[in-house]
């Protein structure tokens, strides 16, 4: 935890590892900040979070007494959970696993609970084989427990039939499951790649879990290569040129941006390696608008109202939200190349310039030349590449 983040929490320190079973509220959510969450990286937003709620719960604080420590150490787990960090919620459950040795020794009910709770969180990323290990070391524990309603043992080896039985499967029909490590416009997003022998390629299906409301949807992401990454860690590119939102490269079947320019973005995907693109990249073939945790497919609509939108290419397509404008790169190379502007007006989206540019590569600058629909010129300038590559999206 970062040093800084003491002021804000204005808590008692308490002395690492002292075990006081009769603290005060303070001190046992003091307790939990300074020597439960130990070890987590970049989790501070949700720390301070965790704090300011837990001191404010006037309820908790009255009826105080010594599980309520616990009860924070669960809640802070799931508020890791809920923002997406699942590497610091696996983190602060392995601390659990200590801190219930140390307090209850091995064999006891947190930390047979604790192993299942590791065990659903692998299984919630795709990770079934940690998913399996963790649920066997749950029930291990169980099994040596008093039978009574809190003992989990037959639902523990239920679910790792069930997983045994998925992972199976999954492995006959070559399936593989990914999880993107940090979420993406509040959803945590994983997925399963089923391998295409036909077309060479993975066919995808994306689910969306949104980490405030808990709704969840999923929805077919298109084909990407058998070259492309799958495992449970990988990472989202930035596809932010400050107030403008780019289609994503290479391997990334999906991304948010608000097409209509009506404050909720929406859902690109359906991901075609060269389908429909003129410019030898995927396109995104899909549009979702997202209502009531729902996604509903909206490609009908956006098509009908331009053409721009039939075919949104991997590199090419950007929208500029600060102006209510898409921008498609229309050709060119290197050294000289344009884009097309189209300007949202009263619903429609009307083409409204061509902006054409050559490198001047004596001079390390650019000749911008803004032209009408019809290929008039309108203005033409020259501008260093520092304030081209600031500029160019505004031109």
């Amino acid at each position: 935890m970062k040093t800084y983040l003491l002021p804000i929490f204005a808590l008692l320190i308490v002395g690492c590892g002292t075990h006081q079973p009769e603290q005060t509220y303070d001190e046992m959510l003091n307790d939990v900040v300074l020597n439960f969450n130990v070890g987590t990286i970049g989790g501070d937003s949700v720390l301070k979070n965790f704090v300011q709620k837990t001191q404010a719960d006037s309820v908790a604080r009255k009826y105080s007494n010594p599980a309520m420590k616990e009860e924070m150490m669960f809640t802070l787990i799931s508020d890791y959970i809920d923002a997406g960090q699942v590497d610091n919620a696996q983190h602060l459950y392995d601390n659990m696993l200590k801190y219930a040795e140390q307090e209850y020794g091995k064999v006891c009910q947190m930390t047979a609970t604790t192993y299942k709770e590791k065990a659903h969180l692998y299984e919630r990323v795709g990770d079934l084989e940690n998913a399996i290990q963790m649920m066997q070391k749950s029930a291990e524990v169980f099994k040596k427990l008093p039978k009574n309603d809190i003992n989990y043992y037959k639902d523990a080896e239920e679910f790792i039939r069930r997983w045994e039985e998925q992972k199976s499967k999954q492995a006959a029909n070559n399936i593989i499951s990914f999880f993107y490590e940090q979420p993406i416009n509040k959803y945590t997003v994983s997925g399963i790649a089923n391998e295409n022998s036909e077309f060479e390629c993975y066919d995808l299906t994306l689910t969306f879990h949104h980490i405030d409301t808990g709704q969840e949807f999923s929805v077919y992401g298109g084909r990407t290569s058998w070259g492309m990454k799958l495992d449970d860690n990988l990472a989202y590119p930035d596809n932010k040129d400050g107030d403008v939102i780019k289609s994503p490269e290479y391997d990334i079947p999906f991304f948010f941006t608000d097409l209509d320019f009506d404050g909720k973005d929406e859902l690109i995907t359906n991901l075609s390696p060269y389908g429909g693109s003129q410019r030898n990249v995927g396109a995104f073939t899909s549009i979702y608008k997202i209502k009531n945790g729902k996604a509903i497919n909206a490609t009908e609509y956006f098509t009908n109202k331009s053409e721009i939108f039939k075919s949104i290419d991997q590199y090419f397509f950007f929208v500029n939200n600060a102006r209510k404008e898409i921008i498609l790169y229309a050709d060119g190379g290197a050294y000289s190349f344009g884009w097309k502007i189209y300007k949202f007006n009263n619903g429609e989206y009307i083409y409204d310039r061509y902006i054409h540019c050559d490198q001047n590569i004596d001079s390390s600058g650019y000749t911008v030349t803004v032209l009408s629909p019809q290929g008039q010129p309108i203005k033409s300038f020259t501008v260093s590449e520092d304030k081209f590559n600031r500029d160019k999206w505004n031109y």
